[in-house]
């Protein structure tokens, strides 16, 4: 057997000795351990011998000791030379190699996944180990396999990045064939990735680099806003309902304002721990030439429009002075007034046909879609309170859906209300949605503040002033002309609000909004005349005796999983709006889903519209009751068939700690005190007998702002039966549900 004659244990070491000397490695110590016992045995035979002269030198024991000592070292000496030459080395030599083998393996493996190397490399020659051959094997089985995993992890990565490259080519193909462009930036509005259209329309040349800020080419308020209402909406879950979803339209402009855009924005949502923006896809394309076209057509009409108005008025002028010629005769004097009056009436025709298809053209071109008016007025308080100024602006009324431009309906609102704040320092404004009159198809925005109202020659100077953050200077008076609409002021005196003026603007209606349409009825709430729940003590104090209209009320329903909850029926949602000096504030709501730890039936999910998926996560009923109580201290709880709300609240009373122990009106008492038994006392019958549009139906909130609708309508209806104190209206109750237990009895 041969061994390399590689000695790097014991060869000595040049250069300057190290601070710290290295830890022997193992084989240093084998040999040492070797020469240490053979010195001992060296030293042991010495002393034995210099013994032996001292004594009889013909003592055969101590001889034989020596010599036999001595033959120990020398054995142990031979035995360390052939550990050392052909085991210790030739580990050592293999320990080395198998690492140099290792490395190898690695390269080749790499270099086999591009066909640069052969599998037979890097192995070690069994027959220069001899004894330690199987030690080799070992090490090449352990090579192979080292070898075999990288090449199948570079392989499995070489297929994936290949897969990637060719989705990648995929997508890029798909956006450079889009004639629109894409843009899909993180929710604090970063590029992540764009196509060269978006660069085309945008007219740039390659700053428009990933991680960059998208702000600093696009203006930034039509992109804030819209992102502002996609996140409203996603996070009161309207979404998932919604007609558009998560996308919106929007109207921007480049930062340089050569470039007018027109764009949909698309939400990405994140659904790990409820739904969440966490960025967005924007479509855009160059609507300048169409928006300029639409610019220039907006003056040129314009300019026709108010030019034939001086020719039309010196025209009926001459008519006037011919009246006052006497000197033509009759006969020329007819036919002259006759032609001049069809020529008059003729160009009027003609003004007024160009003016309905001007206002026809300036409508049709301008991005508009359905927009619900509380999240409309919502956004426009956050536009005031933005602002910097003190006005408050408080939602009241019902909700209605109108069409229109949502960003310039914010810009033209808040421009108005700064501009009445510095006329009249009102400080204080409502802002409600109006429903149409019968017969009249618009949908009044109104603006309410408590004194005088502002001028018409004010008002008509406002709205030609440029509205701040406006696109491409548009004014308060091009956004009516976008939406066929106008705006005047008045008193209010003869509505019942004495000393409050307001600014009405009409809008068009939604023109398919969604969540209007009726859901699919799974059958009514019975009629509970619960004689435990609804028969009421007097209020005591001065409560009692306050009248109707100055109480301060929480209108509340509820959604359940069914009808009965004696048999273990849960809440799923609770809802309620409040009502304070007559006006319902649509701002100042409760709304809350809650988790009824049990399936929600499909019949009940087809009523209500909530489903299992919508509750999964949310609060209990016991950690929702005690906010739902805080929420309605003070106030007097009204509700529509009460005694079915009121049952399931009280049957969780104790688990939840609270009590709801204050006075309750039930708006299916008060119509029966009012309009008798007979009759359909149904919240949808009475609301369509008092004209109240109904919209978002069968919802707790809905079903809430339509209670209290009909609760104020209720409350006038009330005096005039001699019905004015909370006292009053718990008195005539008690006797409906007295008259209803005796009934029931026999």
């Amino acid at each position: 057997m041969t061994v390399p004659a590689l000695d790097g244990g014991e060869r000595a070491e040049t250069g300057t000795a190290p601070a710290q000397a290295p830890p022997q490695p193992p084989r240093r110590r084998v040999p040492l351990a070797f020469r240490v016992a053979g010195l001992g045995l060296v030293g042991l035979a010495v002393g034995l011998a210099v013994a032996v002269r001292g004594i009889d030198a013909a003592d055969p024991l101590l001889t034989y000791a020596v010599v036999m000592t001595a033959a120990c070292a020398a054995t142990i000496r031979g035995l360390w030379l052939v550990v050392d030459r052909h085991l210790l080395r030739a580990a050592e030599t293999l320990s080395r190699e198998a690492g140099l083998v290792a490395h190898g393996a690695v390269q080749d493996a790499g270099r086999t996944a591009t066909g640069a190397a052969t599998a037979a490399s890097g192995r070690i020659p069994l027959d220069r180990y001899g004894d330690l051959a199987p030690m080799a094997r070992a090490v090449n089985e352990l090579s192979d396999r080292l070898a075999q995993v990288r090449r199948d992890i570079d392989r499995t990565v070489a297929l994936s990045t290949a897969e990637a490259e060719e989705q990648k080519a995929r997508l890029a193909a798909i956006l450079r064939d889009l004639h629109e462009g894409v843009i899909v930036c993180n929710a604090r509005h970063q590029v992540l990735l764009y196509n060269q259209t978006a660069l085309d329309i945008l007219h740039l040349t390659g700053e428009l680099g990933l991680g960059r800020s998208l702000l600093h080419f696009v203006v930034a308020e039509p992109l804030t806003h819209t992102l502002e209402r996609l996140s409203l909406r996603v996070r009161d879950g309207r979404h998932a309902t919604h007609e558009h979803g998560t996308t919106a339209q929007f109207v921007g402009a480049t930062t340089d304002g050569r470039i007018l855009l027109e764009g949909r924005m698309s939400a990405i949502l994140e659904m790990e721990g409820g739904p969440a923006i966490t960025g967005y896809v924007l479509t855009l394309s160059d609507a300048t030439s169409e928006l300029a076209a639409l610019g220039k057509r907006d003056a040129l009409l314009r300019e026709a429009t108010e030019g034939f108005r001086t020719p039309i008025a010196n025209l009926r002028a001459a008519v006037e002075t011919l009246y006052d010629n006497p000197d033509l005769g009759p006969g020329d004097r007819a036919a002259l007034e006759s032609a001049m009056l069809e020529s008059s009436d003729s160009l009027s025709q003609r003004l007024e046909r160009v003016t309905a298809a001007y206002r026809s053209v300036v409508t049709g071109s301008w991005p508009m879609s359905d927009i619900h008016s509380s999240n409309l007025i919502t956004l426009i308080r956050h536009r005031v309170a933005g602002a910097g100024a003190p006005a408050a602006v408080t939602l009241t009324g019902l909700p209605q859906w109108v069409h229109g431009d949502s960003h310039s309906l914010v810009l033209l609102f808040a421009h108005l209300v700064g501009r009445i704040q510095a006329s009249t320092g009102a400080g204080e404004f409502d802002l409600e949605a109006v429903a149409p009159p019968e017969g009249d198809r618009w949908v009044y925005l109104d603006l309410v503040w408590k004194g005088e109202p502002v001028p018409s020659p004010m008002l008509d100077g406002w709205l030609d002033q440029p509205l701040p953050g406006g696109l491409g200077g548009l004014s308060a008076g091009d956004v009516l002309q976008h939406h066929r609409s106008t705006a005047w002021s008045e008193a209010l005196a003869g509505s019942g609000r004495p000393g409050f003026a307001r600014l009405r603007v009409p809008l068009p209606p939604a023109q398919s909004p969604l969540s209007a349409r009726p859901r699919p009825q799974a059958g009514a709430r019975p009629e509970f005349f619960d004689f435990t729940l609804l028969h009421q003590p007097l209020a005591t104090s001065g409560l009692g005796a306050t009248p109707l209209d100055r109480l301060h009320y929480v209108v509340f329903d509820t959604e359940t999983t069914g009808l009965s909850p004696s048999t273990g029926d849960e809440i799923i949602q609770i809802a309620a709006v409040r009502i304070v000096g007559g006006r319902i504030l649509t701002g100042e709501t409760f709304n809350a889903l809650v988790d009824p730890n049990r399936p929600i039936p499909p019949e009940s999910s087809g009523f209500h519209g909530i489903t299992d998926a919508m509750v999964a996560g949310k609060p209990t009923i016991g950690a929702v009751l005690p906010q739902f109580r805080s929420f309605v201290s003070g106030a007097v709880m009204v509700a529509h068939n009460a005694a079915f709300d009121l049952k399931f609240l009280k049957m969780k009373e104790r688990a939840a700690g609270v009590s709801f122990d204050g006075p309750v009106l039930d708006t299916m008492l008060l119509s029966r005190m009012l309009l008798g038994n007979d009759g359909d006392h149904t919240l949808d019958g009475i609301a369509e007998r008092l004209g109240i549009a109904v919209v978002d139906r069968h919802t707790a909130l809905g079903d809430s702002l339509v209670t209290a609708a009909v609760f104020l309508r209720m409350i006038a209806m009330l005096r005039e039966r001699d019905v004015r104190t909370l006292d009053d209206a718990i008195r005539g109750a008690n006797i409906l549900v007295e008259l209803a237990a005796r009934e029931r009895a026999f």
